[in-house]
Order: structure tokens, then sequence, then C-alpha cells
């Protein structure tokens, strides 16, 4: 965390503020001390926005493999039950294209929401 805070090139202080918590949990963090999760997660995340704003790029490349992905468990819940292609698919997997669309809506979903989460940074 140290390390990313000076590459932001933040002080501890700065960070603190950021992250609307006090200069110590930063210090208490860095240190490897025990902090709450509330905290943790404030202050890792005031980093991640800090980065995103400030090189969104980054943050688009970081995310394309999970568009990718989105996008080819996107093409399973489109196959028709019987078509060659969904034949295909299921002797490729080991598995029926019913058991494959009900793995396909959960990692969708999944996969929609992390997308969003990370692209809602740079927005």
């Amino acid at each position: 965390m140290r390390r990313m805070r000076k590459r932001l090139n933040l002080t501890q202080s700065e960070l603190a503020t950021l992250a609307g918590v006090s200069d110590r949990f930063v210090v208490r963090m860095e240190r490897g001390k025990n902090v709450s999760f509330i905290t943790q997660d404030r202050i890792t995340g005031a980093l991640v926005r800090l980065g995103a704003k400030r090189n969104p790029e980054a943050v688009r490349q970081a995310v394309q493999p999970t568009l990718e992905a989105l996008e080819k468990w996107e093409r399973v819940l489109s196959l028709e039950p019987g078509s060659e292609l969904a034949l295909q698919v299921e002797t490729l997997n080991g598995k029926s294209l019913a058991e494959l669309k009900a793995q396909a809506e959960n990692f969708v979903s999944l996969l929609r929401g992390v997308s969003n989460a990370v692209l809602s940074l740079i927005e």
C-alpha cells in the first residue's frame, strides 16, 4: 500500500483525508498493524479511485479481459437448444446446454457487476 501511495505522490495525511480516516490508521495499515475492514476498505478505495482518476486507460486495459469473458458467457446464453453450435459447445464442455446456461447466468451477473463497478471509477 505504501508503494501505491508513493506512486500517486500522496502523503499519509493526504491519503487519510481522501479516505475520510485519521492519519494514524494509514500509518497502522502501512506498518501491517490491524485496522478494521471498514477502514481498510476506505483507504484502499481511496487509492484505487485516485489511481483510476489519474490513469483511466490503465483501468480500461485491466477490465478488458473481464469484458471479453462476459461476451463469451453471453454468447452461451444466446445458444438455441439443438443447434449445431450448441451441440459443439456441449461436446467440448461435457455438460448439457441447460447446465452451461445456468453457469453462464451466474458468471454474466458477476462479470457485469465487476466490470460496471470498475468502469464507474473512471466515469
